[in-house]
């Protein structure tokens, strides 16, 4: 993978950290030193409640009508239309509920729902330190390398007063959101020599945004190189020059990867996991800040899941979590039990298996039917199950249809397809054909990201009853590299929603967090607006794309619910749902300018089974 300067997938869906680290990190001993004593106490109930005013979107059957009136109690929604039929309801069979008119503009909603993130991979690397290109859910303005090196240089000399032996650990960095070079037409490359110029006072590791590839000085290679348990691992290299020589720094994959992450020093490998719940419970604020109650974790293993386990032990939950099973073999398949739907909620319950079949386009491993524009030449991305002696696949390969019909077929589960690059779309589909008995039968099968299609690619996910979910930041944050840099004309390929949408499909957006920043909102307006954010004339990327205010409230409430098996309990405020709302200062469908606006509604109260867990306002009767 050498001649893969940028070989970063820019998607979190498949972590080698995790996984070349399990033994490590998923010890007994880390697991005995994780808190057990109960932080936060479920809280009591809410009284029965029913509320007016302002303006109630239940987005019941995915409709964005309003309602006059609402009525919660016992943490469901227990009636919804006019206020005198909930109001006499309530009376009827809640006596002593009590009640609150929202003010003139605020907007009840469905809780918000992002159908495709990493939770556990996300909290494990916020110790690193944040060398990405986001502030909050909006582009850093002056995000280049000057910038990031002097946080690098500061750090680096912190470290090396405190203890000479730490490393210094970066994430996120994302060459894609920096100035383009070349008159636009290039990605800057990050290598030893540019992190030796920035410093070469204490070793240096960070990992890229796609979390595929490490960077690292002269200083962290030496001690790689030297390490004692990496002699097997770096036998192919006859010195260390040969080794700086060939790899430039640019440790790529679990190959490259693994020997680094075993030079780490032992206290701050540890730190990734010991700190996990410190992270987790910040994503779970920050989700609840930004509207959240339900999220789909695209990458579950079974290590993973025992830490949210036991994390859930210490602190009261506060948004609902679904996930999909990582199977990457048909040994993995071979181990799954027969698929059933959900009957009823519970905790990290699973709704599909995770396949993930190529890179990421910003990263320059989605897979391509043609090479990439930008630098290294004759570049087609990365297709993982083509093997060593089939790097670059004219179809299916036989190993990926093989797996994908013991898990459809034979086990009946759903897919989440990871699928970015044009021709890994269309293995994507040729798979599906080949492994769905009977697409009438409404296996909600997803094809995740989904980003580069074609009109026929669409008709036939029609068919076959398969749906995308779109990281919807390609097109807002990302859209100007794809456009002048990586893809040209290509561009327009790009999350093609309306086109989606009118081929009859239920579509949702995601933030693969931590890819892109959580938030539906911001991930609405993105899909509304099509602006290309790092452009500096905010260009819009192919707008016949772009969709409408109330078809995008449903992706992100209804629809994302749908995707997930998780439209019987939450995605709308039907009778009988769980009382998972958000209260927002004011309606995004009746936002006139929603380009910078959207993402910025304030979120006034979240709640939870009738439970408020976040708030900005002042408790009120009936709502504390």
């Amino acid at each position: 993978m050498e001649h893969h300067h940028h070989s970063c997938t820019h998607c979190a869906c498949n972590n080698p950290i995790l996984k070349l680290l399990k033994d490590e990190l998923f010890t007994p001993e880390n697991f005995a030193q994780l808190p057990t004593q109960r932080i936060t106490e479920k809280k009591e109930q809410s009284e029965p409640f029913m509320v007016t005013g302002g303006t109630i979107r239940p987005m019941i059957n995915g409709s964005a009508e309003p309602v006059a009136a609402i009525g919660f109690a016992n943490g469901l929604v227990v009636a919804a239309g006019t206020e005198e039929d909930v109001s006499t309801f309530m009376q009827q069979n809640y006596p002593g509920f009590t009640s609150r008119e929202l003010d003139e503009g605020n907007t009840l909603l469905p809780g918000l729902i992002e159908p495709h993130v990493h939770l556990v991979p996300t909290a494990m690397l916020m110790g690193w330190t944040d060398l990405g290109g986001f502030d909050g859910q909006v582009l850093k303005p002056n995000y280049d390398i000057a910038t990031v090196g002097a946080i690098i240089a500061k750090e680096a000399s912190k470290l090396n007063k405190l203890d000479p032996n730490l490393w210094f650990l970066g994430a996120g960095l994302d060459p894609a959101l920096m100035p383009l070079l070349n008159n636009n037409t290039e990605l800057l490359t990050i290598d030893i020599d540019l992190l030796d110029s920035i410093t070469i006072e204490a070793p240096v590791c960070i990992i890229s945004a796609s979390m595929h590839t490490l960077y690292v000085n002269t200083p962290a290679l030496q001690l790689i190189w030297n390490f004692p348990g990496n002699l097997e691992l770096l036998n192919t290299y006859s010195s260390f020059n040969d080794y700086k020589s060939k790899t430039k720094g640019q440790l790529q994959e679990a190959a490259g990867m693994d020997p680094a992450l075993k030079t780490i020093p032992l206290l701050q490998k540890a730190a990734f996991f010991l700190k996990s719940f410190i992270y987790l419970k910040e994503i779970f604020e920050t989700a609840n800040s930004r509207g959240v109650t339900f999220m789909h974790d695209a990458g579950m293993t079974d290590g993973q899941k025992s830490i949210l386990e036991a994390y859930l032990k210490v602190h009261a939950p506060t948004v609902r979590i679904g996930a999909a099973q990582v199977c990457d073999t048909i040994e993995d398949a071979k181990k799954l039990g027969t698929f059933s739907i959900p009957a009823s909620y519970k905790d990290i319950y699973l709704s599909h298996v995770k396949v993930i079949s190529d890179g990421s386009n910003q990263g320059l491993t989605g897979y391509q039917s043609e090479p990439y524009l930008c630098k290294p030449a004759d570049n087609y991305g990365v297709y993982n199950f083509g093997g060593k002696d089939n790097t670059k696949p004219e179809h299916p390969p036989l190993a990926f249809r093989d797996l994908m019909e013991t898990i459809v077929r034979e086990k009946k589960w759903p897919v989440m397809l990871h699928a970015n690059g044009d021709l890994a779309v269309q293995f994507a589909i040729e798979a599906f054909k080949e492994s769905i008995p009977d697409p009438a039968a409404g296996v909600r099968h997803r094809i995740e990201h989904c980003s580069l299609t074609t009109q026929k690619n669409l008709a036939d996910m029609k068919k076959l009853q398969v749906s995308p979910s779109f990281l919807i930041g390609h097109v807002g944050y990302w859209g100007y590299a794809f456009q002048e840099a990586i893809f040209g004309e290509k561009s327009s390929m790009l999350d093609l929603c309306n086109s989606a949408l009118q081929a009859g499909m239920q579509i949702t957006m995601h933030s693969d967090n931590q890819v892109s920043p959580l938030g539906p909102l911001r991930m609405m307006e993105q899909s509304i607006t099509r602006k290309m954010e790092a452009d500096p004339a905010a260009g819009v990327l192919n707008g016949a794309e772009c969709i409408s205010h109330r078809q995008a409230l449903k992706a992100i409430t209804y629809d994302a619910a749908w995707q997930c098996y998780a439209e019987q309990w939450t995605g709308s405020l039907k009778v009988g749902n769980f009382a998972d709302f958000v209260v927002l200062q004011q309606d995004p469908l009746t936002m006139e300018n929603p380009y910078m606006n959207m993402r910025n509604i304030e979120v006034l109260e979240t709640w939870v089974a009738g439970l408020k867990v976040y708030s900005t306002v002042i408790e009120e009767v009936g709502m504390a």
